[in-house]
């Protein structure tokens, strides 16, 4: 058994002494590796962060579309002849473009939204009785991760989303 294992052991040392002399390493080139990663790391990280911002826009803009259909589908629903109306006439509706009712819906809607959101309600026709339109739109500002770090969030871009519907009842 010893025998088998110094064979063993002396033909391990002597192919690692066989790529060592066939690779030689220098201080240079180990330090190498090290300067390259240096290099490197920051730009793949800058990457990786770039990318999680247009996914986390993507996300929200997609969050804000979604609220803005529930809320002119709100709109729709609490038309003039609706128990609870909303739009013009309504006690919830202030002229020109500014209903409670929706508002508040909308910002129920709009999970992970920023506060900032502002949220228009029209009614184009002039009223909520059937046949016409309710215009809902809604607006944020936003801020890149990259932008708040670099720049001091000297970079904002506005996100928006609108839905018009058709009172049918």
């Amino acid at each position: 058994m010893s025998a088998r294992w110094r064979e063993a052991a002396t033909e391990t040392l002597s192919s690692q002494a066989t790529r060592r002399a066939a690779c030689p390493t220098t201080s240079f080139e180990r330090g190498q590796a090290l300067v390259e990663t240096a290099l490197v790391l920051p730009l793949l990280l800058l990457l990786i962060v770039g990318l999680f911002d247009i996914g986390r826009a993507i996300w929200l803009s997609n969050t804000l579309a979604t609220a803005v259909r529930e809320g002119s589908r709100y709109g729709v629903v609490h038309g003039a002849l609706s128990g609870s109306p909303t739009g013009p006439g309504a006690a919830t509706y202030t002229a020109p473009d500014t209903d409670t009712a929706i508002t508040a819906y909308v910002r129920n809607y709009s999970t992970g939204v920023p506060n900032t959101m502002t949220v228009l309600s029209t009614w184009p026709d002039g009223n909520a009785n059937r046949g016409s339109r309710v215009v809902v739109s809604a607006s944020f500002p936003f801020t890149p991760i990259l932008s708040q770090v670099f720049l001091g969030s000297g970079l904002s871009i506005t996100l928006r989303s609108s839905s018009t519907l058709v009172i049918e009842q």
